[in-house]
């Protein structure tokens, strides 16, 4: 049986062009840890490092269970509310990493609890959430996370052209390059938004 594998079955969602296009983002399971602060913060880096730990759980320590169903650990994301935008100690966060469609609450909290056990983490931070973000604008950034403006620049403008605004001030970021692995030119991102039309 062929594993599930997210990103290639929602190419759309995970594989945009480098230009801004409209996209709909039907339901879907994520585990999520929420937080406030910058990027560079621990707290940040602990939500990613409960992220894989929780997903790999499930991934590797359930499969003689008749509900296992073989799957790819989807990119890490994140959701992103920026107060100042220069001042990154007042942003609000939400990482996350989407779940295989067969993940039940029951079965989250089974995860959570192997999870906690065997790796020594606190998993009281993190949830199981479906996601529904509907009628999207999204675009691949390519380049350094410092650049992002100019791209959002691009979707902005879009939107003013396509009759879309903006619904509130969250933009989502899909991290498919590690950056400890790779050069920042060369970083890949998937932004997305939440709009609606005028």
């Amino acid at each position: 049986m062929v594993n599930y594998d997210r990103k290639k079955l929602c190419k759309t969602i995970y594989a945009p062009k480098t230009e801004p296009v409209l996209v709909i983002v039907d339901s879907c399971p994520y585990i999520v840890v929420e937080g406030e602060g910058s990027p560079l913060d621990e707290a940040y880096d602990e939500s990613i490092e409960l992220l894989y730990a929780l997903s790999y759980t499930l991934k590797m320590g359930f499969k003689d269970e008749s509900w296992y169903r073989g799957f790819v650990v989807s990119p890490l994301e994140g959701l992103w509310s920026a107060v100042e935008v220069e001042n990154r100690d007042t942003w609000r966060w939400a990482s996350m990493i989407a779940q295989p469609p067969f993940i039940t609450e029951e079965i989250f909290t089974k995860v959570a609890e192997r999870c906690s056990f065997s790796k020594g983490l606190s998993v009281k931070k993190a949830r199981l959430e479906y996601i529904e973000d509907g009628l999207c604008v999204t675009m691949m950034h390519v380049g350094p996370y410092d650049l992002e403006d100019r791209s959002f620049a691009k979707m902005d403008q879009f939107c003013l052209e396509n009759k879309l605004q903006r619904i509130d001030d969250t933009h989502r970021e899909i991290y498919l390059s590690n950056p400890k692995k790779t050069e920042s030119e060369h970083l890949k991102t998937v932004l997305r938004y939440r709009v609606e039309r005028i």
